[in-house]
This record gives C-alpha cells, structure tokens and sequence, in this order.
C-alpha cells in the first residue's frame, strides 16, 4: 500500500484557507493541528501569522477535514514537569471536545509540537489518544506494522527554508521506491511562516500523489486504513 497524509501545524488562518481551497476540489481532506490556547504561544515562528478560530475549524470538520490537538500553546514537552504538562494536555483536550462537536480524543491523534514527547507523558498520551505524531528517525514512512494504537507516529518536515523543493523530492522517492504511509508535515502555505510551501507547490503535490495511484487520507484515518492493512495481513498469514 501506499498511503500519504498532509498534516498543517499551528492553525494559521491563510494555511487553512488556501489548503481548504486546494483539497475540495480534488476531493480530499486533511489534518489540521492546532493549539487550544494560541494566544499564549511564545514561540516566534507561531506568532508570526494570525491563526484561525475556532468557528473556522468547526466549518473544517464539516468538510471532512481532520483538525486536531498540537497542544496547548506550542509548549516544548521535554521542558515541563510531568504534571504540569499533564494538565496542559487535559486541559488543550478538554477545549478541543468542547469547541468541536463530535470530537473524541482517543479516535484523534496527537501532534506533538517541536515533534517530542518524554516517554513517561508518551505513556499517559497511550491511554487518551489514537496515537502520538513525533519524531521516529525514519523521514516519515511508516510501514505496515510499525505502529500501534497509542503509540508514536513517525513524520517529516520541512523548514525553515522554503519547503516546495525538498517535500517534493521526499514524495517522489516514497512513490518510486517504498511502501507503507507517508506522513508529510507543513506549517504555512502561500505565506511567510516557518518552512513556507507555495500554493503552485502544495497542488504540485496533491497532484503527484494522485497520478501515482497513492492514497490521500488524513493522519487519523490514515492510521485506521494501516491498522487495517496490518489485521488483513495477519489474517492471510494465519490461514496459509
């Protein structure tokens, strides 16, 4: 199988008005993720670009797109106490269920910022979430079995410099040469954010993957679609 997801950090409100204008018409969705308090963001590269609210993520779902939790105000994990990074978290959950109808934590991954989580919050993030979109060294290809619900999800981004050429250099060698699901990350689009991807470059790519035969999901169905994949696998072993 091969299997791409487009994931768009820190709810930039251009980002999520050129990506929604790109994907309707090719009939597609994808992951938006956001803070739940962004105004308290510290991080210069977050600041740089006003973020949409929570009005325009309702009408995002509502299109089919995923949008989903990058923490509370794009704190570094590693740098908190346990539990005061517990209580961020619950609380950023928190907002999400009641800013977003039908939103469920544990069917929704989380996107963690800086893409690092201490092991001990990765493990109470197991018990709440679908699964945690980090940072696993494999340049954002996850295989069949490679993943398991609760656990991490390996991505790939691209910054600061601009991200049209090296993203599509990354796609083209998963389309030519490897299977398994590609989960690409990206921060502004048509603007000046950290690792900005051109309009022309993101439909270059929605394209590419398209007319390879790739399928386009977004990060949390996208784990669903490869959790599946993994069970049909081990079904046809089982009965050989």
């Amino acid at each position: 199988m091969q299997l791409v997801s487009f994931c768009f950090d820190d709810g930039f409100a251009a980002t999520q008005a050129h990506v929604r204008r790109a994907f309707a018409p090719r009939g597609l969705a994808a992951t938006f993720c956001i803070l739940a308090e962004p105004e308290r963001a510290q991080d210069a590269a977050v600041r740089a670009c006003p973020v949409a609210g929570w009005e325009t993520w309702r009408a995002a779902r509502a299109e089919g797109h995923e949008v989903e939790c990058h923490g509370l105000s794009h704190e570094r994990l590693a740098d908190l106490p346990l539990p005061e990074a517990q209580a961020g978290l619950a609380r950023s959950l928190a907002a999400f269920a009641r800013e977003l109808p039908g939103f469920s934590a544990r069917d929704s991954m989380f996107h963690a910022a800086y893409l690092a989580v201490p092991r001990a919050l990765m493990g109470w993030l197991a018990d709440r979430v679908l699964a945690v979109r980090t940072a696993c060294g494999r340049n954002g290809l996850n295989r069949v079995g490679d993943i398991a619900p609760g656990g991490p999800v390996d991505c790939v981004t691209f910054g600061p410099q601009a991200a049209d050429g090296p993203a599509h250099v990354r796609l083209a060698r998963f389309l030519a040469e490897e299977e398994g699901w590609l989960v690409l990350v990206f921060h502004g689009v048509g603007e000046g954010a950290w690792g900005p991807l051109s309009v022309a470059g993101l439909d270059a790519l929605l394209d590419l993957a398209r007319a390879s035969g790739a399928r386009i999901a977004p990060a949390s169905r996208a784990f669903r679609l490869v959790q599946a994949e993994a069970r049909s696998r081990a079904g046809r072993e089982t009965s050989l």
